[in-house]
């Protein structure tokens, strides 16, 4: 097998019902595998019925996302390894994209954030890591085998920034993140600003956990900052309170 697209989700019906729906990829190159981290609300079942007709392979797990990827990687059995998030679709060109880009080791998409959010066009906030971006998350994110063999899966005591990790030791072995923006996915971000923040407030406890262990320092941006002042500095303070306080590492 060439290419595994390997998923997560727990609770997301509605998401991954269009998530799968935009993977109908008529090609002997692609797998897919699901983990379920036990969802209750018909998320798995819906899956049970779509793995004939889509080519799943479905378990489940309980765990964080790094658990599920990483039983995600010992199901598959593709030669690259590329990741999605549930709440996200996949552009029609997609597969034919990513299969002409096969030659790099690490390859990021890009990710057009569904424009219906008040905060679509919020970025990512910053982090370099030996003057290389290392933000870049595991959602149209594609690593070879070889790499992973190398480097080690997902750390599993990363309740979240584990792609931040995994990016780190890439860089850390030799290896550079390519970019390429006709590898796209659309995701659709939290709608309300109570889930917004409570995703802050666990980036913060992310960005703790990397501090932890590599030293590294996060910062903001400012061009958010520009754009929404208040949703953005709300974003800083439920981080920085994250960072602070939560967590359990």
């Amino acid at each position: 097998m060439e290419i595994s697209i390997l998923i997560t989700v727990k609770n997301d019906l509605s998401n991954i019902k269009l998530l799968v729906s935009s993977l109908n990829i008529p090609d002997q190159d692609f797998e897919i595998v699901v983990v379920d981290a036990y969802s209750t609300d018909g998320t798995f079942e819906y899956l049970q019925t779509e793995r004939e007709r889509s080519k799943i392979i479905l378990t489940r797990k309980d765990g964080n996302r790094a658990v599920g990827r990483n039983e995600c990687i010992k199901l598959s059995s593709g030669k690259k390894l590329i990741f999605l998030d549930s709440d996200t679709e996949v552009a029609e060109n997609w597969g034919v994209s990513l299969k002409t880009r096969l030659e790099h080791d690490i390859l990021a998409g890009k990710i057009i954030q569904d424009s219906s959010s008040k905060w679509s066009d919020l970025e990512r906030v910053p982090m370099l890591h030996k003057g290389k971006d290392v933000t870049y998350p595991s959602n149209n994110l594609m690593y070879s085998r070889t790499v992973i063999d190398k480097i080690g899966t997902f750390d599993e005591n990363f309740n979240t920034a584990e792609d931040i990790d995994l990016n780190i030791r890439a860089i850390d072995n030799g290896y550079d993140i390519f970019y390429d923006e006709s590898v796209v996915v659309s995701h659709h971000p939290r709608q309300t600003f109570k889930s917004l923040l409570r995703q802050s407030y666990s980036d913060g406890i992310g960005r703790r956990l990397i501090k932890k262990k590599y030293g590294l320092k996060s910062s903001f941006n400012r061009s958010n900052m520009r754009k929404h002042p208040i949703i953005e500095s709300s974003r800083l303070a439920f981080g920085m309170l994250g960072y602070l306080f939560g967590g359990r590492n």
